[in-house]
């Protein structure tokens, strides 16, 4: 048993994860050996994602604390919680990578990205939208598509209009002479 210092320390460190994270991951890692979770662990780590075994209770003053009650009745079972600080989606994929790679291993039960909640199938969904930078990217490749194609229309029309002075003032050349 740990201590009441101890169990403080982990619900404050749980809180302040909690706070910080943009995405909220809550797995089942029953049946997972110890080779496979430091493989996992690792993955993680690699996404710039943090994940942690803790004990419902802890997590669950956590969460409380934090103001993100919608979590607590997914803690059942032996959970394993993942965050991200700045990529939301990231933990989403490599679950899936892990789940797709080892039949039945670690499935996600619920997940929070900014303040909402999914459930299972919907984090697989998740793990399928791309990451925040290419979504971005591809609204700002949306948006200056018409201002590209204005700037080519409005440069079509100067080049017409640049061609038509130059025959008019060919024309008024040939004719003075």
């Amino acid at each position: 048993m740990s201590t009441k210092a101890e169990r403080t320390e982990a619900i404050d460190l749980l809180e302040k994860d909690f706070n910080e994270a943009k995405g909220i991951y809550f797995t089942d890692f029953n049946r997972v050996n110890v080779e496979k979770m430091t493989q996992l662990r690792a993955e993680f780590r690699q996404q710039g994602a943090k994940y942690k075994v803790v004990k419902n209770t802890l997590a669950s003053i956590a969460l409380e604390r934090c103001g993100k009650k919608d979590l607590i009745a997914y803690l059942k079972g032996p959970v394993g919680i993942a965050t991200h600080d700045s990529e939301p989606t990231a933990p989403a994929k490599v679950i899936k990578d892990f789940h797709k790679a080892n039949k039945d291993l670690l499935p996600c039960n619920a997940a929070m990205i900014e303040g909402t909640v999914f459930d299972a199938d919907q984090v697989d969904k998740l793990a399928d939208m791309p990451s925040k930078d290419v979504l971005l990217s591809l609204l700002l490749s949306a948006l200056k598509a018409p201002v590209t194609n204005f700037a080519g229309a409005l440069n079509g029309i100067l080049t017409k209009f640049a061609g038509t002075l130059e025959a008019v003032k060919n024309k008024k050349e040939s004719e003075n002479s």
